[in-house]
């Protein structure tokens, strides 16, 4: 890889990386409300849009993994970008920012500060936790339009999407069977192609 293709990242020394992978989770994580995919988008904007570490395949790719293992997706995404900007250094860094604004919060209500406990069960505070849940969910809805561009580009793309969204959504089912069923439907395309592909340079 030549200079003009290396990776952004790459002229800063290892800890530096690391650092910044830390804080970035670390922010992440202490200030995106909702969880999983709110974290996705916002890991998004910060490592492609901002940073550009990463690109939008990058994303794609990522999605694809996390959301085939098993465990919670702010540490798989963690986890992932961690690995792929500094091998296993970089993914510690990455969780050890994912977990610990949590882990701290929880340390301190169990400690006995009710008033944090409190802060938080207060009118105005969920009020406003409703609120940027709403802001978030805009944001996930964005990023999804957004990752759409590079994941369903053919016609066979568009149908399995709208099977899996309808399946999911209106019939309830499970999201790990619906990846396992565009598994299945991708490798059986595939399979279709190549047989078709065969016979025409028969002919």
């Amino acid at each position: 890889m030549g200079d003009a293709e290396a990776p952004a990242y790459a002229a800063l020394p290892p800890w530096k990386r690391d650092l910044a992978l830390f804080w970035a989770y670390f922010k992440i994580a202490a200030l995106v409300v909702g969880g999983g995919y709110a974290i996705l988008a916002a890991a998004r904007r910060e490592f492609v849009t901002q940073k550009g570490w990463l690109t939008e395949d990058d994303v794609v790719e990522m999605l694809t993994v996390t959301q085939t293992v098993p465990g919670i997706i702010a540490c798989n995404t963690a986890a992932w970008i961690g690995w792929r900007i500094d091998g296993l250094r970089g993914a510690a860094a990455a969780v050890l920012g994912a977990v610990c604004p949590s882990f701290l919060i929880i340390l301190l209500i169990a400690s006995g500060m009710t008033f944090l406990a409190d802060f938080f069960a207060a009118p105005a505070v969920r009020g406003a936790f409703r609120a940027v849940t709403a802001a978030i969910a805009a944001m996930v809805a964005v990023t999804g339009v957004k990752m759409r561009k590079k994941t369903v580009t053919t016609g066979d793309g568009i149908v399995i999407a709208l099977i899996c969204f309808f399946a999911i959504t209106v019939l309830r089912f499970s999201p790990p069977v619906m990846i396992a069923f565009a598994v299945a439907a991708g490798i059986l395309l595939e399979a279709v192609c190549r047989v078709r592909l065969k016979r025409e340079a028969k002919r």
